[in-house]
C-alpha cells in the first residue's frame, strides 16, 4: 500500500501532467511535418502547396490552433512526429512498428491506387518483371519509408537510402543506383517531360495492392487530447466530401505548368 507522503507524490505527479498538457494546449500552436511528394505536396518558388497543406489548414481551423508546418525529409518527419518534436504527420501508410509512437486517425482521407513501379534508365534495357530481376541491382529507396512485405523484408536485395525523391531521379539519371521503386504520380512531375519520356523507363513489375493513406498523431504531443474530436472531424470531413474536394481543387493548381528542378 502506498503511504500518505507516496500517495502526495503520487498526486502531484499527475496534477503535474494534467497542468503540463494543459498549459501545452493553449499555446494553440499545430507543428505539422510535411515532406514534399507530388501531388500531395510540391514545392513552387520556395512555397509549400498542395492538399496535405490545405488538410493540415483545415485541422488546425477545426481544433482552432495557429498552424506551423515544419518542412523535412521523409525520414526526419517521421522522426520529429515520433519524438513530439513534431504534433502530425499528413498521408502516411499505417504499420504496426509506426503505432507504438502515432495514433491513426480514422478514416484515412486518402485510398492510394495507382501501382509502385521500379524505374530505371532507359539505356541500361533492365528488365524487372519480378522481384528475382532485382538480384545485382542497387535500389534505390526513400529512408523511413514503408513499400510492401515482400520488397521491406528481402535481405537479397541491395538497397541504398535515399533522402528524397528528387535525389533518387537524380542518382538514377547519374548511374549512381539501377533503379528505384516509387509511383509515377510522384516522379512525373520532378523532371521535365523530355527528361522522363528520353530517359527514364518503367518495369513490367508492378505492385497494385491499394494503400490507404492516414493523419497520424504522436503519442508525445499534447495534441493527443484532441485524438478523438480529430476523428469525429475528418469522419465527417470524409463523408461530406470536403476533403475530396480539397483534394480535387489542389491538384488543379499543381497541373499548371511550373518549373520543378531546381
Amino acid at each position: 500500500m502506498l503511504t500518505l507522503l507516496g500517495k502526495f507524490i503520487c498526486y502531484g505527479f499527475l496534477a503535474i501532467t494534467l497542468f503540463t498538457n494543459y498549459v501545452n494546449a493553449k499555446n494553440n500552436e499545430l507543428k505539422v511535418a510535411i515532406f514534399v511528394e507530388p501531388p500531395f505536396v510540391d514545392s513552387v518558388d520556395d512555397t509549400l502547396i498542395g492538399e496535405n497543406i490545405d488538410i493540415a489548414k483545415l485541422i488546425a481551423k477545426a481544433i482552432d490552433f495557429r498552424l506551423s508546418i515544419i518542412r523535412c525529409p521523409f525520414a526526419r518527419c517521421m522522426v520529429m512526429v515520433e519524438s513530439g518534436q513534431a504534433d502530425m504527420i499528413i498521408g502516411i501508410k499505417k504499420t504496426a512498428a509506426r503505432e507504438e509512437n502515432l495514433i491513426f486517425i480514422e478514416p484515412a482521407i486518402l485510398t492510394q491506387n495507382q501501382p509502385l513501379r521500379f524505374f530505371t534508365l532507359d539505356a541500361k534495357n533492365l528488365r524487372i518483371n519480378n522481384l528475382s530481376d532485382l538480384d545485382g541491382l542497387v535500389v534505390g529507396i526513400l529512408r523511413g519509408s514503408a513499400y510492401f512485405k515482400n520488397f521491406d523484408g528481402n535481405s537479397n536485395v541491395t538497397k541504398v537510402e535515399i533522402t528524397t525523391q528528387q535525389q533518387l531521379v537524380s542518382m538514377l539519371l547519374r548511374g549512381h543506383i539501377d533503379t528505384f521503386l516509387d509511383r509515377e504520380e510522384s516522379i512525373i512531375p520532378l523532371l521535365p517531360s523530355h527528361v522522363y519520356q528520353q530517359n527514364i523507363s518503367l518495369s513490367d513489375y508492378q505492385y497494385n495492392t491499394p494503400v490507404k493513406g492516414y493523419i497520424a498523431i504522436s503519442k508525445n504531443s499534447h495534441i493527443t487530447l484532441y485524438a478523438e474530436k480529430l476523428a469525429e472531424y475528418v469522419a465527417v470531413a470524409e463523408k461530406s466530401g470536403v476533403i475530396q474536394s480539397i483534394r480535387a481543387n489542389s491538384r488543379a493548381k499543381l497541373s499548371s505548368p511550373v518549373p520543378h528542378l531546381k
